[in-house]
């Protein structure tokens, strides 16, 4: 199943399995407390809307999500009535440079491969305005398009370790300056502790 398939089966069942991620609510916490309000954001593989664009949007940011699922598209727009959401895929979507102060990608990377998750970063520091921040969260794992179950799906995964990661990011310009490595157990039947890298960089 492609990306679009996989979340229009799952809708809220995602959101219920993982909003509550605590490291995810604190770096969100974070931007709220530092990025002053009207701040441009973009949420890349927005969702459902929650907690990500929600949060930015109470804290009074303009917040633009976009999404493969259409499903995930009309429950954030009807989640989250103070953003703006668009179906569309992040390869597709274009923006004039400079002209986002935060976009966030929270584990929306994984389902591309490694060739395009890259591409896709050079065109996120190219979006932001200097001195803006781009908010990673993903699988810390060198991994090509490999086939996993995932709540009750197959899902192909490609990803990069920590260290590939960052090299990558530096290599279109971003500087990491806050990462975790945060545990997770999503509240989903026979789920176990998962790790995730969370990585904040910024344009210099």
């Amino acid at each position: 199943m492609n990306a679009a398939e996989v979340f229009d089966t799952l809708g809220l069942e995602y959101q219920r399995a993982w909003s509550h991620q605590p490291a995810l609510h604190g770096t969100l916490a974070w931007f709220s407390a530092t990025r002053p309000s009207g701040s441009r954001v973009l949420d890349i593989g927005c969702g459902t809307g929650v907690p990500v664009a929600r949060t930015l949007a109470k804290a009074g940011m303009r917040v633009t999500g976009i999404d493969v699922s259409p499903v995930m598209v009309d429950l954030a727009a009807t989640q989250v009535p103070d953003a703006t959401f668009h179906k569309i895929d992040v390869r597709d979507f274009e923006s004039p440079a400079g002209s986002w102060d935060v976009v966030c990608a929270v584990f929306s990377l994984l389902q591309m491969p490694q060739a395009e998750i890259i591409k896709t970063l050079g065109q996120v520091s190219a979006w932001l305005r200097p001195g803006g921040h781009f908010f990673l969260a993903t699988v810390p794992i060198d991994v090509e398009q490999v086939t996993v179950p995932w709540m009750g799906q197959e899902i192909q995964v490609s990803s990069f370790s920590e260290e590939n990661y960052e090299k990558h990011l530096g290599d279109v310009g971003l500087r990491v300056v806050r990462r975790s490595r945060p545990v997770f157990t999503p509240s989903f039947p026979g789920a176990t502790p998962e790790e995730s890298l969370h990585l904040v960089c910024q344009r210099p």
